[in-house]
């Protein structure tokens, strides 16, 4: 009996069930125990999932993970439900795509270890459709289109989501008070991406707030019930 392998097999059982569980699966320094925001981060969003609203807003300083975790958390919804189209809005194509290259590579990571976890332990039926692995635009078994990376100059023509994420796009705070910025990015947002969603579509917006007239707070002023 090896009692590691045991031991492996009960947190992948709870990473399947709790988002928090399977980002500490994932790393396990990182998601320590005693980082009390990370968890409160990942059971709001897991929140969200499921529950009746539509539009979460995360706001956090820079460096505490809000962008790795909403990577994680993209990985571990479509595991639970690989028909989810999803839709990612960052800064600029760059990040968008390194986003969205971080999601398919941690999905087709191949098992090398025993005892290392990869993603198909946790959902071993979520797979990347074979010839369909571009790294902004991809596709997971049995589906169309499954994941869409894009920025505000950047395309969503012909695809529909049912969660859409829109991460940082403030660059510093010379952005963050510049008027034709902010006013580009709220017309990106209402204009191009609201377009996209389909059905009951979700939005979380995550950001580094710096002015109260940015992208979170006019958002927030538009779905007033959801603050």
């Amino acid at each position: 009996m090896d009692k590691q392998l045991i031991t492996l097999g009960a947190k992948i059982e709870l990473a399947r069930r709790r988002f928090f569980f399977y980002a500490q699966l994932k790393n396990p320094d990182f998601y320590r125990s005693d980082r009390k925001y990370l968890q409160e981060l990942c059971d709001t969003l897991q929140w969200f999932l499921t529950s009746d609203k539509k539009i979460l807003v995360l706001n956090m300083p820079p460096r505490h993970g809000k962008s790795y975790t909403a990577s994680n958390f993209v990985e571990w919804a479509l595991g639970r439900d690989n028909t989810l189209q999803v839709m990612i809005g960052s800064y600029n194509e760059t990040l968008s795509t390194r986003f969205s290259k971080n999601v398919r590579d941690s999905i087709s990571e191949a098992k090398a270890d025993v005892y290392k976890p990869v993603y198909s332990d946790v959902f071993p039926a979520t797979k990347i459709k074979r010839g369909d692995g571009a790294m902004n635009l991809w596709s997971l078994e049995g589906q169309q289109t499954s994941y869409l990376a894009t920025s505000p100059t950047g395309t969503a023509t012909g695809f529909g989501c049912r969660l859409m994420i829109i991460d940082d796009l403030i660059k510093n705070a010379e952005e963050a008070y510049n008027e034709n910025v902010k006013e580009k990015h709220w017309d990106w947002f209402t204009n191009t991406m609201l377009s996209r969603g389909e059905g009951n579509y979700k939005i979380i917006v995550i950001m580094t707030r710096w002015a109260s007239d940015d992208l979170a707070g006019k958002v927030l002023e538009y779905y007033p019930a959801e603050k």
